[in-house]
Protein backbone atom coordinates (compact mmCIF):
# COMPACT_ATOMS: atom_id res chain seq x y z
CA UNK A 1 0.00 0.00 0.00
CA UNK A 2 1.56 3.52 -0.83
CA UNK A 3 1.60 6.49 0.77
CA UNK A 4 -0.81 8.33 -0.23
CA UNK A 5 -3.36 5.22 0.13
CA UNK A 6 -2.70 4.70 3.79
CA UNK A 7 -3.54 8.62 4.02
CA UNK A 8 -6.75 7.97 2.23
CA UNK A 9 -7.81 4.61 4.53
CA UNK A 10 -6.31 6.24 7.62
CA UNK A 11 -8.74 9.52 6.58
CA UNK A 12 -11.78 6.75 6.35
CA UNK A 13 -11.40 6.04 10.49
CA UNK A 14 -13.82 7.50 12.19
CA UNK A 15 -12.63 10.02 15.00
CA UNK A 16 -12.97 8.40 18.09
CA UNK A 17 -14.33 11.33 20.80
CA UNK A 18 -13.47 11.23 24.29
CA UNK A 19 -16.19 11.31 26.57
CA UNK A 20 -16.58 14.41 28.37
CA UNK A 21 -16.03 14.37 32.12
CA UNK A 22 -18.31 16.36 34.42
CA UNK A 23 -17.69 17.00 38.13
CA UNK A 24 -21.49 17.27 39.82
CA UNK A 25 -21.18 19.54 43.04
CA UNK A 26 -24.40 19.36 44.50
CA UNK A 27 -27.05 17.88 46.71
CA UNK A 28 -28.87 14.69 46.75
CA UNK A 29 -31.57 13.36 49.12
CA UNK A 30 -32.13 13.91 52.08
CA UNK A 31 -33.22 16.93 52.57
CA UNK A 32 -36.21 16.08 50.03
CA UNK A 33 -36.31 19.32 47.85
CA UNK A 34 -36.38 19.58 44.11
CA UNK A 35 -32.99 20.44 43.26
CA UNK A 36 -31.73 17.99 45.37
CA UNK A 37 -34.05 15.34 43.56
CA UNK A 38 -33.24 16.77 40.45
CA UNK A 39 -29.22 16.12 40.87
CA UNK A 40 -30.01 12.42 41.77
CA UNK A 41 -31.76 12.44 38.66
CA UNK A 42 -29.37 13.63 36.66
CA UNK A 43 -26.28 11.13 38.51
CA UNK A 44 -28.83 8.33 37.69
CA UNK A 45 -29.34 8.88 33.92
CA UNK A 46 -27.52 7.57 31.24
CA UNK A 47 -25.29 9.82 29.38
CA UNK A 48 -23.60 8.19 26.22
CA UNK A 49 -20.37 10.08 25.47
CA UNK A 50 -20.53 11.76 29.46
CA UNK A 51 -18.79 11.16 32.21
CA UNK A 52 -20.00 11.68 35.53
CA UNK A 53 -18.18 12.84 38.59
CA UNK A 54 -19.87 13.48 41.72
CA UNK A 55 -19.05 15.42 44.95
CA UNK A 56 -22.05 15.91 47.70
CA UNK A 57 -23.00 18.80 49.03
CA UNK A 58 -24.39 17.61 52.64
CA UNK A 59 -24.66 21.43 54.21
CA UNK A 60 -28.22 20.42 55.39
CA UNK A 61 -29.87 16.88 56.73
CA UNK A 62 -33.03 18.37 56.91
CA UNK A 63 -35.11 21.59 55.63
CA UNK A 64 -35.15 23.50 58.83
CA UNK A 65 -31.50 23.52 58.53
CA UNK A 66 -31.39 25.25 55.01
CA UNK A 67 -29.69 28.32 54.74
CA UNK A 68 -28.67 28.52 58.24
CA UNK A 69 -25.11 28.91 59.10
CA UNK A 70 -23.67 26.46 61.71
CA UNK A 71 -19.70 25.31 62.57
CA UNK A 72 -20.40 21.59 61.11
CA UNK A 73 -21.62 23.39 57.85
CA UNK A 74 -17.80 25.19 58.10
CA UNK A 75 -16.00 22.11 58.24
CA UNK A 76 -18.57 20.41 55.31
CA UNK A 77 -17.31 23.22 53.26
CA UNK A 78 -13.28 22.70 53.40
CA UNK A 79 -14.55 19.15 52.85
CA UNK A 80 -16.30 19.96 49.69
CA UNK A 81 -13.52 22.41 48.11
CA UNK A 82 -10.68 19.34 48.96
CA UNK A 83 -12.74 17.28 47.65
CA UNK A 84 -13.57 18.80 44.16
CA UNK A 85 -9.61 19.61 44.15
CA UNK A 86 -8.87 15.98 44.41
CA UNK A 87 -11.76 14.91 41.36
CA UNK A 88 -9.86 17.70 39.03
CA UNK A 89 -6.52 16.30 39.74
CA UNK A 90 -6.99 12.71 39.98
CA UNK A 91 -9.57 12.80 36.69
CA UNK A 92 -8.66 15.19 34.86
CA UNK A 93 -12.08 16.76 34.78
CA UNK A 94 -12.42 20.14 32.66
CA UNK A 95 -15.92 20.60 33.39
CA UNK A 96 -17.37 21.84 36.54
CA UNK A 97 -21.52 21.57 37.16
CA UNK A 98 -22.23 23.51 39.77
CA UNK A 99 -26.03 24.75 40.91
CA UNK A 100 -25.77 28.30 42.49
CA UNK A 101 -28.02 28.78 45.54
CA UNK A 102 -31.16 31.35 45.80
CA UNK A 103 -31.34 34.63 46.76
CA UNK A 104 -30.45 33.74 50.48
CA UNK A 105 -26.85 35.41 52.21
CA UNK A 106 -25.74 32.34 53.75
CA UNK A 107 -25.45 29.71 50.86
CA UNK A 108 -24.74 32.77 48.81
CA UNK A 109 -21.52 33.36 50.72
CA UNK A 110 -20.48 29.20 50.69
CA UNK A 111 -20.98 29.58 46.59
CA UNK A 112 -18.98 32.26 46.93
CA UNK A 113 -15.61 30.22 49.09
CA UNK A 114 -16.53 27.32 46.71
CA UNK A 115 -16.07 29.21 43.79
CA UNK A 116 -13.26 31.01 44.36
CA UNK A 117 -11.21 28.25 45.72
CA UNK A 118 -12.27 26.01 43.19
CA UNK A 119 -13.66 27.24 39.94
CA UNK A 120 -9.72 28.65 38.58
CA UNK A 121 -8.80 24.84 37.88
CA UNK A 122 -11.64 24.19 35.05
CA UNK A 123 -11.53 24.59 31.87
CA UNK A 124 -15.31 25.53 32.17
CA UNK A 125 -17.79 26.10 34.61
CA UNK A 126 -21.38 25.18 33.50
CA UNK A 127 -24.33 26.86 36.04
CA UNK A 128 -27.62 25.25 36.73
CA UNK A 129 -29.75 27.24 38.47
CA UNK A 130 -32.30 25.10 40.49
CA UNK A 131 -33.33 28.21 42.12
CA UNK A 132 -34.24 31.44 41.45
CA UNK A 133 -33.00 34.91 42.42
CA UNK A 134 -29.42 35.11 42.83
CA UNK A 135 -28.69 37.77 40.39
CA UNK A 136 -31.49 39.78 42.72
CA UNK A 137 -29.78 39.05 45.80
CA UNK A 138 -26.37 40.31 44.52
CA UNK A 139 -27.22 43.31 42.90
CA UNK A 140 -28.49 44.36 46.40
CA UNK A 141 -25.15 43.61 48.16
CA UNK A 142 -23.00 45.99 49.67
CA UNK A 143 -20.30 47.21 47.24
CA UNK A 144 -17.26 44.94 47.88
CA UNK A 145 -19.53 42.02 48.45
CA UNK A 146 -20.94 42.35 45.00
CA UNK A 147 -17.88 42.52 43.84
CA UNK A 148 -16.80 39.41 45.26
CA UNK A 149 -19.34 37.42 44.54
CA UNK A 150 -19.56 39.02 40.75
CA UNK A 151 -15.87 37.74 40.75
CA UNK A 152 -16.33 34.17 41.62
CA UNK A 153 -19.84 33.90 39.42
CA UNK A 154 -19.61 35.68 36.71
CA UNK A 155 -18.89 34.29 32.81
CA UNK A 156 -19.54 30.56 33.10
CA UNK A 157 -19.32 28.77 29.76
CA UNK A 158 -22.82 27.81 29.85
CA UNK A 159 -26.26 28.37 32.43
CA UNK A 160 -29.07 25.49 32.31
CA UNK A 161 -32.31 27.64 33.39
CA UNK A 162 -35.52 25.61 33.82
CA UNK A 163 -37.71 27.93 31.98
CA UNK A 164 -37.48 31.07 30.25
CA UNK A 165 -40.38 32.52 32.43
CA UNK A 166 -37.90 32.19 36.20
CA UNK A 167 -35.54 35.55 36.90
CA UNK A 168 -32.85 35.92 34.21
CA UNK A 169 -29.83 34.71 37.07
CA UNK A 170 -27.92 32.81 33.70
CA UNK A 171 -27.72 36.10 31.32
CA UNK A 172 -27.43 38.18 34.43
CA UNK A 173 -24.31 36.29 35.24
CA UNK A 174 -23.08 36.89 31.89
CA UNK A 175 -23.55 33.19 31.03
CA UNK A 176 -21.70 32.78 27.61
CA UNK A 177 -24.42 29.79 26.36
CA UNK A 178 -27.94 29.17 27.80
CA UNK A 179 -29.79 26.18 27.37
CA UNK A 180 -33.47 25.60 28.82
CA UNK A 181 -33.62 22.53 30.35
CA UNK A 182 -37.43 21.78 32.24
CA UNK A 183 -36.94 19.61 35.43
CA UNK A 184 -38.80 16.30 35.08
CA UNK A 185 -40.60 13.31 37.33
CA UNK A 186 -40.49 10.31 37.24
CA UNK A 187 -43.42 8.06 35.72
CA UNK A 188 -44.40 6.37 39.33
CA UNK A 189 -48.65 6.51 38.34
CA UNK A 190 -47.60 4.35 35.26
CA UNK A 191 -45.67 2.07 37.58
CA UNK A 192 -48.44 1.95 39.98
CA UNK A 193 -51.35 0.92 37.13
CA UNK A 194 -52.49 4.49 38.46
CA UNK A 195 -55.41 5.14 36.59
CA UNK A 196 -57.83 7.95 37.18
CA UNK A 197 -61.42 7.94 38.50
CA UNK A 198 -64.76 10.12 37.72
CA UNK A 199 -65.51 11.25 41.36
CA UNK A 200 -68.82 11.09 42.63
CA UNK A 201 -70.83 14.24 42.25
CA UNK A 202 -71.83 14.47 46.41
CA UNK A 203 -68.80 13.22 47.48
CA UNK A 204 -65.79 15.76 49.11
CA UNK A 205 -63.35 17.36 47.02
CA UNK A 206 -60.07 15.97 48.23
CA UNK A 207 -57.15 18.62 47.92
CA UNK A 208 -53.08 17.84 48.23
CA UNK A 209 -50.75 20.33 48.87
CA UNK A 210 -47.30 18.43 49.40
CA UNK A 211 -44.05 20.52 49.74
CA UNK A 212 -42.27 22.37 51.83
CA UNK A 213 -44.10 23.68 54.70
CA UNK A 214 -44.06 27.26 55.13
CA UNK A 215 -45.79 30.81 54.64
CA UNK A 216 -44.02 31.59 50.88
CA UNK A 217 -44.97 28.28 49.43
CA UNK A 218 -48.87 29.57 49.99
CA UNK A 219 -50.02 27.68 52.76
CA UNK A 220 -52.03 29.73 54.70
CA UNK A 221 -53.41 31.34 51.83
CA UNK A 222 -54.82 28.00 50.79
CA UNK A 223 -56.17 27.64 54.26
CA UNK A 224 -57.82 30.63 54.19
CA UNK A 225 -59.44 29.61 50.48
CA UNK A 226 -60.38 26.80 52.03
CA UNK A 227 -62.37 28.28 55.09
CA UNK A 228 -64.27 30.67 52.24
CA UNK A 229 -65.01 27.71 49.94
CA UNK A 230 -66.60 25.60 53.10
CA UNK A 231 -68.07 28.80 54.16
CA UNK A 232 -70.20 28.51 51.00
CA UNK A 233 -71.00 25.35 51.34
CA UNK A 234 -68.30 23.31 49.39
CA UNK A 235 -67.28 19.71 51.31
CA UNK A 236 -63.44 20.06 50.85
CA UNK A 237 -60.59 17.52 52.55
CA UNK A 238 -57.37 19.36 52.60
CA UNK A 239 -54.03 17.10 53.11
CA UNK A 240 -51.10 18.82 53.83
CA UNK A 241 -47.93 16.80 53.30
CA UNK A 242 -44.28 18.06 53.88
CA UNK A 243 -42.20 19.34 56.67
CA UNK A 244 -42.65 22.93 58.24
CA UNK A 245 -39.75 25.25 58.10
CA UNK A 246 -39.32 26.96 60.58
CA UNK A 247 -40.73 24.12 62.66
CA UNK A 248 -42.49 27.05 64.83
CA UNK A 249 -44.66 27.62 61.44
CA UNK A 250 -46.81 24.31 62.92
CA UNK A 251 -47.91 26.14 65.61
CA UNK A 252 -49.19 29.44 62.88
CA UNK A 253 -51.08 26.40 60.93
CA UNK A 254 -52.49 24.60 63.87
CA UNK A 255 -53.79 27.99 65.08
CA UNK A 256 -55.06 28.92 61.27
CA UNK A 257 -57.54 25.60 61.13
CA UNK A 258 -58.10 25.85 64.82
CA UNK A 259 -59.44 29.73 64.13
CA UNK A 260 -61.41 28.66 60.75
CA UNK A 261 -63.29 25.56 62.70
CA UNK A 262 -61.50 23.09 60.14
CA UNK A 263 -59.68 20.39 62.61
CA UNK A 264 -62.33 17.77 61.26
CA UNK A 265 -61.13 18.95 57.53
CA UNK A 266 -57.69 19.21 57.37
CA UNK A 267 -54.92 16.25 57.93
CA UNK A 268 -51.22 17.48 58.87
CA UNK A 269 -48.89 14.67 57.66
CA UNK A 270 -45.49 15.76 58.27
CA UNK A 271 -43.25 14.71 55.42
CA UNK A 272 -43.60 11.54 53.29
CA UNK A 273 -41.79 9.80 50.91
CA UNK A 274 -41.68 6.64 48.86
CA UNK A 275 -45.06 4.92 48.53
CA UNK A 276 -46.40 6.87 51.04
CA UNK A 277 -46.10 10.16 49.05
CA UNK A 278 -47.37 8.31 45.92
CA UNK A 279 -50.47 7.33 48.08
CA UNK A 280 -51.28 10.37 49.12
CA UNK A 281 -51.33 11.59 45.22
CA UNK A 282 -53.28 8.56 44.14
CA UNK A 283 -56.35 9.34 47.12
CA UNK A 284 -56.79 13.06 45.96
CA UNK A 285 -59.09 15.26 43.29
CA UNK A 286 -56.76 17.59 42.61
CA UNK A 287 -53.16 19.86 44.10
CA UNK A 288 -53.09 22.99 45.27
CA UNK A 289 -49.37 24.96 45.20
CA UNK A 290 -50.16 28.61 45.90
CA UNK A 291 -46.25 29.62 45.61
CA UNK A 292 -44.90 33.10 46.20
CA UNK A 293 -41.82 31.54 47.44
CA UNK A 294 -38.84 33.90 46.79
CA UNK A 295 -36.68 31.08 45.39
CA UNK A 296 -39.11 29.30 43.41
CA UNK A 297 -38.42 28.40 39.87
CA UNK A 298 -40.15 25.26 38.40
CA UNK A 299 -41.46 23.07 40.93
CA UNK A 300 -41.31 18.78 40.59
CA UNK A 301 -44.29 18.81 42.64
CA UNK A 302 -45.93 19.88 40.18
CA UNK A 303 -44.80 17.61 37.46
CA UNK A 304 -45.85 14.68 40.29
CA UNK A 305 -49.06 15.68 40.77
CA UNK A 306 -50.13 15.88 36.72
CA UNK A 307 -48.06 12.69 36.65
CA UNK A 308 -51.13 11.37 38.73
CA UNK A 309 -53.71 13.08 36.31
CA UNK A 310 -54.19 15.90 39.10
CA UNK A 311 -55.69 19.04 37.86
CA UNK A 312 -53.29 22.10 39.44
CA UNK A 313 -53.88 25.24 41.06
CA UNK A 314 -50.61 27.15 41.02
CA UNK A 315 -49.99 30.70 40.95
CA UNK A 316 -48.53 33.20 38.17
CA UNK A 317 -44.51 33.19 39.73
CA UNK A 318 -41.33 32.06 38.30
CA UNK A 319 -41.56 28.95 36.23
CA UNK A 320 -44.92 27.77 37.26
CA UNK A 321 -47.02 28.99 34.18
CA UNK A 322 -44.12 27.11 31.93
CA UNK A 323 -46.12 24.16 33.85
CA UNK A 324 -49.68 24.77 34.21
CA UNK A 325 -51.70 25.75 31.20
CA UNK A 326 -54.56 28.08 32.49
CA UNK A 327 -57.99 26.36 31.80
CA UNK A 328 -56.37 23.02 30.14
CA UNK A 329 -54.53 21.32 32.95
CA UNK A 330 -55.55 23.61 35.85
CA UNK A 331 -55.79 27.43 36.75
CA UNK A 332 -53.31 29.91 37.61
CA UNK A 333 -53.74 33.05 40.40
CA UNK A 334 -52.33 35.71 41.39
CA UNK A 335 -49.78 35.27 44.22
CA UNK A 336 -52.10 35.77 47.80
CA UNK A 337 -54.83 35.87 45.84
CA UNK A 338 -57.00 33.60 47.87
CA UNK A 339 -60.84 34.74 46.93
CA UNK A 340 -59.56 33.59 43.19
CA UNK A 341 -58.31 30.11 44.66
CA UNK A 342 -61.68 29.54 46.94
CA UNK A 343 -63.69 30.34 43.37
CA UNK A 344 -61.71 27.40 41.81
CA UNK A 345 -61.77 25.15 44.35
CA UNK A 346 -66.08 25.75 44.66
CA UNK A 347 -66.18 25.02 40.53
CA UNK A 348 -63.79 22.04 40.49
CA UNK A 349 -65.91 20.72 43.55
CA UNK A 350 -69.53 20.92 42.04
CA UNK A 351 -67.55 20.07 37.93
CA UNK A 352 -65.99 16.50 38.46
CA UNK A 353 -66.10 16.14 34.95
CA UNK A 354 -64.01 19.38 34.60
CA UNK A 355 -61.68 18.29 37.23
CA UNK A 356 -60.66 14.40 35.74
CA UNK A 357 -60.63 16.22 32.02
CA UNK A 358 -58.26 19.00 33.28
CA UNK A 359 -55.99 15.89 34.83
CA UNK A 360 -56.09 13.78 31.84
CA UNK A 361 -54.59 16.76 29.72
CA UNK A 362 -51.86 17.48 32.52
CA UNK A 363 -51.09 14.03 32.22
CA UNK A 364 -50.47 14.24 28.93
CA UNK A 365 -48.35 17.51 29.01
CA UNK A 366 -46.57 15.31 31.29
CA UNK A 367 -45.58 12.67 29.12
CA UNK A 368 -44.73 14.76 26.73
CA UNK A 369 -42.56 17.39 27.99
CA UNK A 370 -41.35 16.16 31.73
CA UNK A 371 -40.09 12.69 31.04
CA UNK A 372 -37.08 11.64 32.72
CA UNK A 373 -35.45 10.88 29.23
CA UNK A 374 -36.02 14.31 27.89
CA UNK A 375 -34.19 15.79 31.26
CA UNK A 376 -31.50 13.64 30.80
CA UNK A 377 -30.60 14.37 27.03
CA UNK A 378 -31.08 18.24 27.30
CA UNK A 379 -28.35 17.75 29.90
CA UNK A 380 -26.49 15.39 27.87
CA UNK A 381 -26.39 17.81 25.15
CA UNK A 382 -25.79 20.73 27.26
CA UNK A 383 -22.23 19.04 28.69
CA UNK A 384 -21.64 17.93 25.17
CA UNK A 385 -21.80 21.30 23.71
CA UNK A 386 -19.98 22.83 26.41
CA UNK A 387 -16.82 20.16 27.07
CA UNK A 388 -16.50 19.60 22.79
CA UNK A 389 -16.55 23.34 21.93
Amino acid sequence: MTTTELATASARIPEVKQAVRVLVVGQTPPPYHGQALMIKMLLEGKMPDVELYHVRMAFSDDMNQVGRLQLGKLIHLAVVISSIIYYRCRFGIRVLYYPPAGPNLVPLLRDIAILLSTRWMFAKTVYHFHASGVSELIGRLPLPLRWLARGAMSGPAAAIQLSELTTPDAAALQAQQIFTVPNAAHDDAHRLNFSPRLRQADSLLKVLFLGTVCEGKGVLVLLDACADAIAKGTRIQLDIVGSFQPSEFREQVENRIRAAGMQDVVRLWGQQTGEDKWRRFSEVDLFCFPSHYQSEGFPCVLLEAMCFSLPVISTIWRGIPSIVEHGKTGFLIAPHDHSRLSGYLQSLAEDAALCLNLGRAGRTRFCEQFTVEKYVMGLRQAFINVGRS
